[in-house]
């Protein structure tokens, strides 16, 4: 599978993630998050990254930070190389810690930086778990986690404190004045303690290398385009497709099939090619996960969804020519083009 092209730029700002192998528990312990921060501060020193947000969950991380030097490879490397180190031994875990290579977004600063922020900061109270309570206790436990930089937007730095934060372009969007740019944007970020807001996550979905603007997003496509040379050397540049969402998918077979959008979540034959096709769509164009789309589709099970792709699959193997094929591939050709025209 080709790898997803990495851009290491002067002063670039990115969202970066990295997750344990087989999304095993990356942290075991307090100590380990201690570690971690110490591994962290002592590279950003080391090859003057600027850290202006982070959270370390169970088992993956995420960053906000900038590279005056153009050098998040390197940086990352390093980290994630000396806390690998540390946690088999200390842990005595063969094998590999992290799963993979790490994720890296570029980030347009300004909105889009305060924006991602917040969906950093709000991963505590994100988890299946923190789901279950009421917001009141969500809102306690965003305040109470000790392993994001949160608080130190919120309140001022405590003692001991080894991560150095930059976190003034966040917080003078909200005001000059300290105190109340720190209320303000505790009020921000806790008002997604219920839902995250739809436009947040579009932002943070919806391309698969870059954060922000329309302008922002061609940019940072037209940046790779340029790399691609044709030599085997960049044959892993995979430029990054504009998703589609489920809901326009949604839209679009039922307007082919003549029926309402709420009836591909029904269950029965009366529906059934059309939401095969809709659930085929949906997981070609839309980025999403088998379990996410099924979800959408009225509660169908990740199995019974890769069940309907198998089929479609097996129709388009043996040559088949059948409706449900035909329409798939009209309307995956329509609705790329229409992507493309808003581009």
């Amino acid at each position: 599978m080709a790898r997803a092209p990495r851009i290491d730029r002067e002063n670039g700002l990115y969202h970066v993630t990295s997750r344990g192998n087989a999304r095993s528990r990356v942290f075991l312990s307090d100590e380990d998050r201690e570690r971690f921060l110490q591994r962290l501060a002592d590279n950003c020193e080391t090859y003057r990254v600027v850290l202006y947000a982070y959270v370390l969950m169970d088992n993956h991380f995420h960053l906000v930070a900038q590279t005056p030097g153009a050098n998040l490879s390197a940086f990352m490397q390093r980290l994630m190389t000396a806390y690998a180190l540390y946690a088999r031994y200390r842990h005595k875990r063969p094998g590999h810690v992290f799963q993979g290579r790490f994720k890296a977004k570029l980030i347009e600063s300004g909105r889009y930086l305060r924006d991602v922020t917040r969906y950093v900061h709000l991963n505590p109270v994100k988890t299946k778990e923190a789901r279950r309570l009421g917001t009141a206790q969500r809102r306690e436990r965003l305040r109470a986690f000790r392993w994001s930089s949160y608080r130190r937007y919120v309140a001022a730095p405590q003692a001991g404190e080894v991560v150095a934060l930059n976190i003034g372009p966040v917080l003078r969007q909200f005001s000059s004045d300290l105190p109340k740019a720190r209320q303000l944007y505790r009020r921000y970020v806790e008002e997604g303690l219920g839902q995250t807001p739809e436009e947040t996550l579009a932002l943070m979905k919806g391309h698969g290398l870059a954060i922000g603007s329309e302008a922002f997003v061609d940019g940072i496509e037209a940046e790779l385009e340029a790399r691609r040379s044709g030599q085997p050397v960049d044959a892993d540049v995979n430029l990054p497709r504009r998703l589609v969402s489920i809901e326009t998918i949604a839209l679009a077979v039922a307007q082919r099939y003549g029926i309402k959008t709420e009836r591909l979540r029904d269950h029965g034959r009366r529906v059934g090619e059309a939401k095969a096709v809709a659930v085929e769509l949906s997981c070609l164009l839309a980025g999403q996960t088998q379990r996410a789309v099924g979800q959408h589709f009225g509660g169908v099970t990740s199995s019974a969804v890769g069940q309907t792709r198998r089929r479609i699959r097996a129709e388009r193997a043996a040559g088949g020519a059948s409706s449900r094929l035909t329409t798939v591939d009209e309307l995956a050709r329509n609705l790329k083009d229409k992507q493309k025209g808003r581009q």
